[in-house]
């Protein structure tokens, strides 16, 4: 599955997709705001907003993990099909056709965040894009980049899948560390 990561016209987003769809291929999309809510009539199997993104494509402020359910609920019905959110320190959440699930990984002390969430949407999109062994290994690439120096990816030996927590029990009313404004 191709990934798009950028600032790139929304006009290619869609073209990419509609060709993406034609050859068979599913299509994961990173953007920002602005592009990403652009981009989502096209369809989008994945895509991957971080929690200022998510928060800015809805137009509200997220405080709770229940907001950025209800916020990735709302992206899906504008037609994206599964939504991977980077929440920072919260871990990532998981909103599909399963329903939803969030996960943490250990905290530790980043060498570097730079290219984390890339590496989590390649940990994703190595275990099959889709469902809680997807989203364990998003994680186990994100954490492990986050310990590494600068934007590298994680080898497999860096990863700590099962150090790694998955729960379809969400805690709607748990506070985000780090919440997301439009």
């Amino acid at each position: 599955m191709p990934a798009l990561h950028g600032r790139a016209c929304p006009f290619f987003f869609v073209s990419v997709r509609k060709w993406g769809r034609a050859a068979g291929a599913r299509v994961a999309l990173d953007a920002p705001g602005s592009a990403l809510r652009a981009a989502l009539p096209a369809g989008p199997d994945v895509i991957k907003p971080n929690t200022s993104e998510l928060a800015t494509t809805v137009g509200r402020t997220l405080s709770t993990l229940g907001d950025a359910v209800q916020a990735a609920q709302e992206l899906r019905a504008l037609g994206a099909g599964t939504v991977l959110a980077c929440l920072g320190r919260d871990g990532l959440l998981l909103v599909g056709e399963q329903g939803a699930c969030h996960g943490t990984a250990p905290s530790v002390a980043a060498r570097s965040t730079v290219g984390s969430g890339s590496a989590a949407l390649a940990g994703f999109l190595i275990a099959g894009g889709d469902g809680p062994g997807a989203l364990r290994s998003a994680l186990a690439h994100g954490a492990a980049a986050d310990r590494l120096p600068g934007p590298v990816m994680p080898a497999p030996s860096d990863l700590r899948q099962a150090e790694v927590r998955i729960t379809r029990d969400l805690p709607l009313d748990l506070p985000l560390a780090e919440p997301g404004t439009p």
